[in-house]
C-alpha cells in the first residue's frame, strides 16, 4: 500500500470509531511520509482524543517544517491547554493570530484567557470567535461557561438562549434546561425538555435532564411514565440505567414507599459492583426509619471498604455518632419511665438494651452497670470514639 491508501484506511477507521486502529495506520503512513501534513494532525488530534498529551506532543515535534502553519498552531495550542500549559498555549495562539483570525483560534484563545483569569479578553475572544462563526457549539458553551464562573447565572442563561435560538443542537439544549432548573424556572425547564426529548429522543444527555426535572417539579407519576418508556426501550447504557434508577429510589421516598427504596438500591448496588454511596444511601434509609440496628449494619458494611472516600467515611461516622445520640436520648428517657427497666439491665443488659430498640456501644453497657450499682459515682459515662455500637 502507499501513502494515500494508509491514509484513506486510517480514516476509515476512525469514522468507525476504531481508534487504536486508525493509528496504526497512520503510523505506517508515517513511515512513508514523515513530513505530511495531514498525517502528522490527524496522529495528534486522535492522541489528544485518547487523552495522550504526551504523544500528541511528540507527533507535533515531527512538523516544524509547519511551524508557520495556522492549523499546526491551532493543533499545537490545544495540546499544550490539555497539558495545562496555557501561558505556551497563549504565546502559540497569539503567534497564529497575527497570520489569520479563525474561529476555532479565538475560540481557544478564549478559553485559554479564562485559564489564566484574563477575563476582559475571555470575553472578547469568545464574542469574535461566534461573530465570526455563529454555529460554533463549543464557543457558545465556553462563553455560557465563563459568565457562570463569574456567577452571572441571568448572562449564562441568555448566552444558552441565543445559542438556542441561533442553532438548535441537542448539546446546547441540554445545558439550556439545566441552567433553567438551577434558575429554579422548572415549569419553563419542562417545557423545554420536553421539547427537545421529542426532537432528539435518544439524546442520554436530555433524556437524563428530563428525568431530574421532572422530579426537582414533584412531576413524580409523568417521572416514573418516563422511566418506563426508557425501560421499554431496552436502554443498555449503565450511566443512564444508574440515572434512572436513583431518581426511582427518590421517588419512592418522597412517597414514603421504603420497601421499594430499599430494593431500587440493591439494584443499584448490583448495577455499581457495590459502591458505597448505596451503602450510606441504605443506612440513611434505615435511620430514618429509627431502625437502628439495620442502619448500623450498612454503616458498619461503609466503613469496612477499602479505599474508602474520605468524604463518605467522615459522613458514615457523622451517621452513627448520629444514632448514638438518639440512642443516649431513648435510654433516658426509658430509665425514668419504665420501672423494669434497671432490674432488666442487671439481668442481661444487651438483650435489656436491645429489646427496647436501644443500641449503645458496647464499652458503654459496662458503665451503664457500675452507674446503676452506685449512682452516687462521680462518674459520668461518656462517648467512645473508637467503641464499637452493640449488634
Amino acid at each position: 500500500m502507499d501513502t494515500p491508501q494508509y491514509i484513506e484506511e486510517a480514516k476509515r477507521k476512525e469514522k468507525q470509531g476504531l481508534w487504536e486502529e486508525a493509528l496504526l495506520e497512520y503510523e505506517k503512513a508515517r513511515v512513508l511520509d514523515p513530513e505530511n501534513k495531514d498525517i502528522l494532525l490527524s496522529l495528534s488530534r486522535i492522541y489528544l482524543f485518547r487523552n495522550k498529551p504526551i504523544q500528541s506532543l511528540e507527533a507535533l515535534h515531527e512538523a516544524k517544517h509547519l511551524k508557520e502553519d495556522a492549523d499546526y498552531l491551532l493543533q499545537l495550542s490545544s495540546t499544550y491547554m490539555a497539558l495545562n500549559r496555557f501561558d505556551d498555549a497563549e504565546r502559540i495562539l497569539l503567534e497564529a493570530l497575527h497570520q489569520h483570525a479563525t474561529a476555532p483560534l479565538l475560540n481557544n484563545l478564549g478559553v485559554v484567557s479564562i485559564r489564566l483569569n484574563k477575563r476582559k479578553e475571555a470575553m472578547e475572544y469568545l464574542s469574535r470567535s461566534l461573530e465570526l462563526d455563529p454555529n460554533n457549539i463549543n464557543t457558545w458553551f465556553n462563553l455560557a461557561t465563563f459568565y457562570e464562573s463569574q456567577g452571572d447565572i441571568d448572562k449564562t442563561l441568555t448566552i444558552l438562549k441565543k445559542a438556542r435560538d441561533q442553532q438548535a443542537h441537542p448539546d446546547i439544549l441540554e445545558r439550556y434546561v439545566q441552567i433553567l432548573s438551577r434558575k429554579k424556572l422548572l415549569s419553563e425547564a419542562v417545557k423545554e425538555v420536553n421539547d427537545a426529548n421529542l426532537k432528539y429522543p435518544k439524546h442520554p444527555g436530555l433524556q437524563k435532564s428530563k428525568l431530574k426535572i421532572l422530579f426537582m417539579d414533584g412531576r413524580y407519576e409523568e417521572c416514573m411514565k418516563f422511566i418506563q418508556d426508557l425501560d421499554n426501550e431496552n436502554t443498555s447504557d449503565p450511566e443512564m440505567r444508574k440515572e434512572m434508577l436513583e431518581v426511582k429510589e427518590q421517588i419512592y421516598f418522597h412517597q414514603k414507599n421504603y420497601d421499594a427504596c430499599l430494593k431500587t438500591l440493591d439494584s443499584l448496588l448490583q448495577l455499581s459492583n457495590n459502591n458505597p454511596v448505596y451503602y450510606l444511601r441504605k443506612a440513611f434509609l434505615f435511620n430514618f426509619q429509627q431502625d437502628y440496628r439495620h442502619a448500623l449494619e450498612w454503616l458498619s458494611t461503609l466503613l469496612k471498604t477499602p479505599h474508602l472516600p474520605p468524604q463518605l467515611r467522615s459522613e458514615g461516622i457523622l451517621m452513627m455518632k448520629s444514632i448514638e445520640m438518639e440512642n443516649w436520648k431513648h435510654f433516658a428517657h426509658s430509665l425514668f419511665t419504665d420501672t423494669t427497666f434497671r432490674d432488666a439491665i442487671m439481668q442481661n443488659p444487651v438483650y435489656a438494651l436491645q429489646s427496647r430498640g436501644i443500641m449503645l456501644p458496647e464499652e458503654s453497657v459496662a458503665q451503664i452497670i457500675e452507674w446503676i450499682k452506685n449512682p452516687a459515682s462521680p462518674k459520668i459515662f461518656g462517648h467512645n470514639d473508637k467503641a464499637n455500637i452493640i449488634n
